[in-house]
């Protein structure tokens, strides 16, 4: 670092915002400052530090290399300066890492309601026996929220997002299937052509493909008929719903067939009240497979936490829940 006087905390502050949220305009926002305000911010620290911190194309903003190196060296800086600070009650903020009593180590999750409701809550009892210290805060929603700094956070994110200053564990890959009850198969029948349009329910965040093949409960095609054979759909005609559990529930009340995650129906699939009936053909599904695929699940963290003990402890949790259910059998699919 050039031996020069530092600039302002603040400067330094508004420079690591917009370096972890790769926007100006959300680190305004973060830091209750003007856009203005974080430009001539950074424009300080780049005076200060010699060197280019971002590369801007048109609206487009990234870090340089120089930039990444900074965000990294200052993470852990800024985090004990944050932890030497009082707390909003006036007390001393509590180290982190320091060893706490029961029930005193918080933990934020942020996450998709669905998978809160149908894969997290049923394994809370084990998290909460295992790690009784846990004080975890259930944050859901359908946006994409930023891990706040410097508080031990962790997220469960379905599909791409920016991993830059995360740490990152990929899950499960996702299928996705139509699935639907046993009464309205017998109804309807398999054939994915015959079913009514207008009880072909919709997410509206994951449209239905054009053409399916039959497959069997666990995910195998019904026959080794290729995917040029694979019936193809007219256009979804039925209630639609933003919500995953929402769609969930009305196939269960035999109001249609849904087209769903299977990690999300996992549990009606295994009792029976559900049937998994048809999926994407094989060749247009592997596409978008694997640990890089919009059908993967995550688990993340701000990279600078990912030894936070609270954190830690949540993690391997996690890893050890996720290689027990695929060991299991059919379910969710390893990445």
């Amino acid at each position: 670092m050039p031996g020069r006087s530092l600039p302002p905390l603040s400067a330094l502050q508004a420079f690591e915002a917009a370096a972890r949220l790769g926007s100006f305009t959300r680190a305004a926002t973060e830091r209750h400052l003007s856009h203005s305000a974080i430009s001539r911010a950074v424009q300080a620290v780049e005076h200060w530090h010699g060197l280019p911190l971002f590369e801007r194309s048109g609206p487009k903003l990234s870090l340089s290399a120089a930039g990444e190196a900074l965000r990294q060296r200052l993470a852990e800086p800024l985090a004990q300066l944050h932890r030497l600070g009082p707390s909003p009650g006036g007390r001393a903020a509590p180290d982190p890492a320091a060893v706490l009593s029961p029930r005193s180590e918080p933990l934020a999750l942020f996450t998709l309601p669905s998978l809160a409701a149908t894969w997290l809550l049923p394994r809370l009892p084990r998290l909460l026996a295992r790690q009784p210290q846990l004080q975890l805060t259930l944050h859901t929603g359908y946006a994409m929220q930023s891990l706040p700094p410097l508080h031990s956070a962790v997220a469960l994110r379905f599909g791409q997002f920016e991993r830059a200053g995360l740490r990152c564990w990929p899950l499960w890959s996702d299928a996705v299937v139509a699935v639907a009850t046993p009464d309205w198969l017998a109804r309807h029948g398999a054939e994915p052509a015959l079913w009514p349009a207008g009880e072909r329910l919709r997410l509206l965040s994951e449209p239905w493909p054009l053409r399916l093949q039959r497959c069997d409960d666990e995910g195998a095609e019904a026959s080794a008929a290729g995917p040029a054979t694979a019936a193809r759909l007219p256009p979804a005609e039925g209630p639609g719903f933003n919500d995953a559990l929402l769609l969930v529930q009305a196939a269960l009340l035999g109001l249609g067939v849904a087209w769903v995650r299977r990690s999300l129906v996992a549990p009606w699939l295994r009792d029976g009240a559900l049937r998994a009936l048809a999926q994407e053909p094989a060749a247009r599904a592997g596409r978008t497979g694997g640990a890089d695929g919009h059908k993967t699940m995550w688990l993340a963290c701000r990279d600078e936490l990912a030894e936070h003990p609270a954190v830690r402890a949540f993690v391997d949790w996690v890893l050890e829940e996720v290689a027990e259910e695929a060991a299991a059998g059919p379910g969710i699919i390893p990445p």
